[in-house]
């Protein structure tokens, strides 16, 4: 891997994917680290999937990986997905949120309930959380891609000054607050499961 390391956000236009992925790259050039980002918007403006990436390290030549080391997703059918995006021993940190797709509203396929067994298959640690709830909790439900970071930030090598670093450069000072009781919950949320 040539000592970079591939993060992958992974969601629906306008769950904040590329303001992540922002703010991921932000915090990994506070620790020191080179960065190099791409994004696919796909149908972004009309809800469709949007995948950002972001490698890091002490040399990274292209933002382009066959696999991530990192998936973040805003959604459960997301983060399924994605999980092909995955190397082995990876960690998919994902919000448990459902969006049902339009062929699962119209009864043409079943939403997908196997991301557990997908994920032990593929030897990959899943960190899941109610996003919504904890962005909610923190003062408005679309800090809920802030608290994915917050989870996200207990398996990146970054110290929290960093990611202090990077919220207050890219989130405007008047939601800052908000954002980062969002990134602290989502944080806490992890850190007490990992920690039971």
């Amino acid at each position: 891997m040539n000592g970079a390391t591939t993060v992958s956000l992974a969601g629906v236009g306008g769950q904040g994917i590329i303001l992540g992925a922002a703010i991921l790259a932000h915090a990994a050039m506070a620790a020191g680290f080179d960065v190099k980002a791409s994004e696919v918007k796909g149908m972004a403006q009309r809800g469709g999937s949007v995948v950002s990436t972001v490698r890091f390290g002490r040399q990274v030549w292209s933002p382009v990986s066959p696999h991530a080391d990192l998936v973040i997703a805003t959604e459960l059918l997301e983060g399924r997905r994605t999980l092909d995006l995955l190397a082995a021993g990876g960690a998919l940190v994902y919000s448990t949120m459902v969006i049902a797709p339009g062929s699962v509203l119209r009864g043409e396929k079943a939403y997908p309930n196997d991301i557990e067994a997908a994920a032990t298959a593929r030897g990959v640690r899943l960190l899941g959380l109610d996003a919504e709830a904890l962005a909610r909790e923190a003062g408005t439900v679309r800090a809920a891609n802030v608290a994915l970071l917050g989870a996200a930030s207990t398996v990146l090598p970054f110290a929290d000054e960093h990611w202090q670093k990077a919220l207050q450069l890219v989130i405007p000072a008047k939601i800052i607050d908000v954002n980062r009781r969002a990134f602290e919950l989502g944080r806490d949320t992890v850190s007490q499961e990992v920690g039971e």
